[in-house]
C-alpha cells in the first residue's frame, strides 16, 4: 500500500469524471457527491474512516485551502473509484435518454463515443463488484470475440488454483446474467442477436482504430487505481503460475484478487496473458456494440476526449467546505429524528430511534449501494453509505457486519446475509440496521423517551395485554422509572465528582502558568471536526518534571494521560455538542488565541526565503507576548504566511493564524486571510502588530 496524499486522490477522481463527461462542473459535482458517502461509508467490522481534509497552495494565488493530511489508502481507493461510477450514471442515463431515437429531451446528447465509454465503464462496474472471474467473462466474452474455451484457459492462468476452475456451463450462464444486466441498463440503445450455433450476443459495429483506442484508454482508466502490472513478459503457462496472482492464505485474498482485476482489465496486461497462449491480439479480437442512436448514421470521426487541468485551490475549497457543512449538520441531527434506509434510490425501511433500535428487512442480491438519511430544517441529510459486494454462489451463511460511528457518537450498523436461494425467484440479501447512542446523555434521553411512549400507548389501550396488567400499571412503571433515573442520576454525579478531583490540579496549572508550554500538538491541519478537545492534557508546571510529564501526555505513552484523556471525554458529556465523538483516535488540541504561545512560521509562495523567515522569527521573539518556535511539533499555532511577487510591483503576502484542529485563531470567522503589500519589513512589522494586537485583546 502507498502513502497518497488527499488531495492526489482528488485529482485522481476529477480526472476520472471528466474523462466520462467531458464538463468541468459535472466532474466536480460528482466528486463532492463521491467523496461524501466515502467520507461516511461505513466499514467492514467497524473499522474507523477518517474525514478527509483538502488543500493546495495554487501558484499565484494569496489564500489556502483547508490543510492536506496524508492516509494510507488501499481499498479505499478502489472504493471511491466505484462511487465515481455510482454518481456518474444519472448524468449518463439523462444524455442517453436525449440520444434515443424519437425521444425528445432536455440537455446534451451522448454520442457514439459515448456511448461507447459508458458501455465499457458500466461493464467494468458490474463484473469488478463481484470477482476477477466476472472480469474475465466480461472483457473476454462481451468487449472481445475469444471463445468460452480461450476464456477458461485464460482464467485459468489468472486465478492460478486449478480446483477453483469453473466448467464450461458456468461460463455461459454467467455470461447470460452479464448480458441482460446490460441490456437492462441501455434499453433501446443496445440490441442482442444470435449467431452461429445460436450463440447470442450484441450486435456490433466495425468501429474504427480511434474507437478501439478509446476502448484501451477506458480499460486503462478504470483498472483498479494505485496496482501495479502483475503479469511478466515471459510468462508461460505451461510452466510457471503468476506469483502475484496466488494466495497464500486468506489473509491476503482481497489484495490477490485485487491483482487479478488489474491483470485482466489493463490492456498491457491483459495483451500478455493472450499472447502466452497464442491466440489473437485483443484489438484483433475486439467487439464493439452498435448503438442505435440519432447519431447512428453520422460519418463524423470521434471527437478526441481532452483531458482536465488538477482541480485548483478554489474547487478544493469548495469540496471541503461541503463536506464539512455535512459533518456538522450530522453532529447537530437529532437523536430520534426518523432515518431512511434506501437501497439502489429506493427506500426500502424506515426506524424511529424514539420507537425501536433496530429493523430488518430484504433486498436483491445484486444491490449495491444502501444509504442511511434522516431529514434536517436544511433538508435530507446523508448518515451513512454501504457499498455491496458479490458473496458468490458459495457463500449462504457467510454474513458481513459494518458499522460507522457518527460525529454526534450515534453508531450505526449493518448485518447482512444472504438468503438461501428460492426456486420462485432470485436470490435475497437479508439486511438487520442497528442504530445505538453511545453517549450516556443521550441515549438516557432516549431509553426515556422509548419508556413514555410504551406508557403511553398502554395507558391508550386498557385492555391490551401488559407487563404487570390492570390498573396498576401506571404506578408500577413510576416506581420502577424513579428507580432508574435514580441510579443514573447518581452514577453522573459520581463521574463529575471524579473527574474533577482528577482533573481539578491540572486545569489550575494551565491557568497559572506564564511559561510556554515544553510541547504541543503539530501544526498539522486537520479539519475542525476531527480528533477530541483534550485541552487540559496540555497544562505544565514551571519545573522540569512538569514538563516531562507534558511530552509523555503529547506521546500518549503514559497510562495517566490516557485516564486523563478517558476523564476529559466523560467531563464534556455535560455539554452535547462538545460530547460529540469524531473519526480521528488521536486526542488534537483545540487552543483558543489568549492561549497561543509558541507559533511555527509556515511559508509559502515565490519570495519565500530564509531571510523573511528569519525576520518573523526575530520580530516575535522580541515581542515579549509570544515565541517563535522553529520545530512544528513545540508549537501551539502555526501561522502561514503566502508571499507572491510579480517582476515589476511590490510583495504581497496573505496572513492567518491556526490551531492544530484547523480552526483560525486570527483573523476573526469569516473574515478570511488578511492582504499585504509593500516592503518585506513593512509586511513584516504590519503581520507581526495586528497579530499582537488581537492577541493582547484576547487576554
Amino acid at each position: 500500500m502507498n502513502r497518497v496524499s488527499t488531495v492526489e486522490v482528488l485529482d485522481k477522481a476529477y480526472r476520472l469524471a471528466y474523462f466520462l463527461h467531458q464538463d468541468k462542473g459535472v466532474a466536480i459535482r460528482i466528486v463532492a457527491a463521491a467523496t461524501l458517502k466515502l467520507n461516511v461509508a461505513m466499514a467492514v467490522q467497524s473499522k474507523r474512516l477518517y474525514y478527509i481534509p483538502v488543500g493546495r497552495f495554487s501558484p499565484g494565488e494569496l489564500r489556502r485551502t483547508d490543510g492536506i493530511r496524508n492516509k494510507t489508502l488501499f481499498s479505499d481507493l478502489h472504493l471511491l473509484q466505484r462511487l465515481i461510477y455510482g454518481e456518474s450514471e444519472p448524468y449518463e442515463r439523462q444524455k442517453e435518454l436525449a440520444a434515443q431515437a424519437g425521444v425528445r429531451a432536455d440537455g446534451d446528447r451522448a454520442s457514439d463515443e459515448d456511448l461507447l465509454v459508458y458501455f465499457v465503464k458500466h461493464l467494468v462496474r458490474i463484473t469488478t463488484k463481484r470477482n476477477a472471474f466476472y472480469v474475465t467473462l466480461g472483457v473476454s466474452r462481451l468487449l472481445h470475440s475469444y471463445s468460452t474455451l480461450e476464456t477458461m484457459e485464460i482464467y485459468n492462468a489468472v486465478i492460478g488454483e486449478p480446483e477453483r476452475v469453473k466448467d464450461d456451463y458456468y461460463y455461459r450462464s454467467r455470461k447470460a446474467v452479464l448480458m441482460h444486466e446490460m441490456s437492462q441498463r441501455f434499453g433501446q440503445l443496445i440490441r442482442a442477436c444470435r449467431q452461429r450455433r445460436g450463440e447470442e450476443r450484441f450486435e456490433t459495429q466495425q468501429g474504427s482504430s480511434e474507437q478501439r483506442s478509446l476502448v484501451r484508454d477506458c480499460l486503462r482508466l478504470f483498472t483498479p487505481w494505485d496496482t501495479q502490472c502483475p503479469v511478466p513478459n515471459d510468462f508461460d503457462p505451461l510452466k510457471t503460475v503468476i506469483a502475484r496472482l496466488t494466495s497464500k492464505n486468506s489473509d491476503d485474498e482481497n489484495r490477490v484478487e485485487v491483482n487479478r482485476i488489474h491483470a485482466v482489465l489493463h490492456p498491457d496486461c491483459f495483451g500478455r496473458l493472450v499472447a502466452a497462449f497464442g491466440y489473437c491480439a485483443p484489438p484483433e479480437r475486439m467487439e464493439l456494440p452498435r448503438f442505435f442512436s440519432q447519431h447512428s448514421d453520422d460519418q463524423s470521426p470521434p471527437r478526441p476526449r481532452s483531458a482536465p487541468t488538477e482541480l485548483s485551490a478554489e474547487e478544493l475549497a469548495e469540496i471541503n467546505h461541503i463536506l464539512g457543512e455535512q459533518a456538522g449538520r450530522r453532529r447537530r441531527s437529532s437523536p430520534t429524528a426518523v432515518i431512511r434506509i434506501i437501497v439502489d434510490g429506493i427506500e426500502r425501511a424506515r426506524l424511529n430511534p424514539a420507537e425501536q433500535s433496530s429493523i430488518t428487512f430484504t433486498t436483491q442480491e445484486d444491490s449495491e449501494t444502501i444509504e442511511v438519511k434522516t431529514a434536517d430544517p436544511n433538508g435530507d441529510l446523508l448518515l451513512a453509505t454501504h457499498l455491496l459486494n458479490s458473496y458468490g454462489d458459495d457463500a449462504h451463511d457467510k454474513t458481513i457486519v459494518s458499522s460507522i460511528r457518527l460525529e454526534g457518537g450515534q453508531k450505526l450498523s449493518l448485518s447482512i446475509k444472504r438468503q438461501p436461494i428460492k426456486a420462485s425467484g432470485p436470490a435475497e440479501l437479508l439486511v438487520q440496521f442497528s442504530y445505538r447512542e453511545t453517549d450516556p446523555r443521550r441515549a438516557a434521553r432516549l431509553w426515556w423517551q422509548r419508556l413514555s411512549r410504551r406508557l403511553n400507548l398502554n395507558q391508550r389501550q386498557p385492555n391490551s395485554r401488559s407487563l404487570w396488567g390492570g390498573a396498576r400499571i401506571s404506578a408500577r412503571y413510576v416506581f420502577v422509572v424513579s428507580v432508574v433515573v435514580t441510579c443514573l442520576a447518581s452514577y453522573l454525579v459520581y463521574v463529575r465528582l471524579r473527574t474533577q478531583q482528577t482533573s481539578g490540579p491540572a486545569q489550575t496549572s494551565a491557568v497559572q502558568t506564564t511559561n510556554p508550554p515544553s510541547s504541543n500538538s503539530p501544526p498539522e491541519v486537520n479539519d475542525r471536526n476531527n480528533g477530541v478537545d483534550n485541552t487540559a492534557a496540555k497544562a505544565t508546571g514551571p519545573d522540569r518534571s512538569a514538563s516531562q510529564q507534558t511530552r509523555r501526555n503529547r506521546n500518549g505513552k503514559s497510562s495517566a494521560a490516557k485516564a486523563r484523556a478517558g476523564e476529559d471525554v466523560a467531563a464534556k458529556a455535560r455539554d452535547e455538542d462538545a460530547a460529540d465523538v469524531t473519526r480521528s483516535g488521536d486526542a488534537v488540541p483545540n487552543l483558543a488565541l489568549r492561549e497561543v504561545k509558541k507559533i511555527y512560521i509556515e511559508m509559502r509562495g515565490y519570495a519565500a526565503s530564509n531571510d523573511l523567515r528569519d525576520k518573523f522569527v526575530e520580530t516575535l521573539n522580541s515581542s515579549g507576548i509570544v515565541a517563535a518556535s522553529t520545530n512544528a511539533d513545540d508549537a501551539d499555532a502555526a501561522l502561514k504566511i503566502m508571499v507572491t511577487q510579480t517582476s515589476a510591483g511590490p510583495i504581497e503576502a496573505s496572513a492567518l493564524l491556526v490551531n492544530a484542529r484547523g480552526t483560525v485563531l486570527w483573523p476573526k470567522a469569516g473574515r478570511g486571510a488578511l492582504h499585504y503589500s509593500g516592503e518585506i519589513s513593512r509586511i513584516v512589522s504590519e503581520i507581526v502588530n495586528d497579530l499582537l494586537s488581537e492577541i493582547r485583546l484576547a487576554k
